[in-house]
């Protein structure tokens, strides 16, 4: 395949979408093709209606749901898209991701607190995605890493937007949990230290403060120009 992925993770609140819209501006500039999609896809066919009623609460708390069947509904919603993804692909676009595979993993496995049962289920979810479904590997992955009281602050903020729409007034169990989110980090954090194409980007700077988009933007870039020019390889962004 001539085009590669690319994926920005993260905590709900760290600034992903913002991200992506200057890596598209980034992009255009450098005439590099490119293509975005942003998992999941809420309220877009069957299975971005079904992750929809489940983040609304209709299925029960966070607690409540098997985080198995949960991975399951997200799996599923990418697989809807993999004969896209391979044609972007061979047709050599360079596919920017708000959120992949990892953020399966990481949001269900924060679930799941026995550790033995926690690694089967992250085994599963790569399995099931990637030797399963055979979904493309991404070349490389980002992972925005905010300030848990910056994020905290984030979400106890109103949230607005087109992209709010599927929550039909009602509050998203994953961003009201801060419990949750916190646990999220951890397997975050562990996925970064295993995995030599996952990218820790920290953006804050020494008094923990959030740095500006364009200081974020630039650590980015620096990798992805790398991967671009040599074939992907990690380097150190502290």
């Amino acid at each position: 395949m001539k085009g590669k992925i690319i994926t920005i993770e993260g905590l709900d609140g760290c600034g992903k979408s913002t991200q992506i819209s200057l890596l598209q501006k980034y992009f255009a500039k450098i005439n590099l093709k490119h293509k975005f999609i942003h998992y999941p896809k809420l309220n877009e066919g069957v299975y971005g209606e079904l992750i929809a009623e489940y983040l609304r609460g209709e299925f029960g708390s966070v607690e409540a749901v098997n985080p198995k069947i949960v991975g399951l509904l997200f799996a599923l919603d990418r697989l809807e898209n993999k004969s896209m993804l391979n044609t972007w692909l061979e047709e050599g676009y360079c596919i920017l991701m708000d959120r992949y595979v990892k953020s399966n993993i990481a949001f269900q496995c924060a679930k799941v607190h026995n550790e033995s049962e926690k690694a089967k289920l992250k085994d599963w979810i790569n399995n099931y995605e990637f030797a399963h479904n055979k979904l493309p590997k991404p070349a490389l992955s980002f992972f925005l890493n905010v300030p848990f009281e910056i994020i905290e602050k984030s979400l106890l903020k109103d949230r607005t937007g087109q992209d709010r729409k599927y929550l039909n007034g009602k509050k998203d169990i994953h961003e009201d949990s801060l419990k949750l989110q916190k646990e999220v980090l951890v397997e975050y954090f562990k996925m970064v230290d295993e995995e030599s194409n996952f990218i820790n980007i920290n953006c804050a700077d020494p008094n923990n403060y959030w740095l500006d988009p364009e200081t974020i933007h630039t650590k980015i870039k620096t990798q992805i120009e790398n991967i671009l020019a040599n074939g992907h390889h990690k380097v150190s962004l502290k």
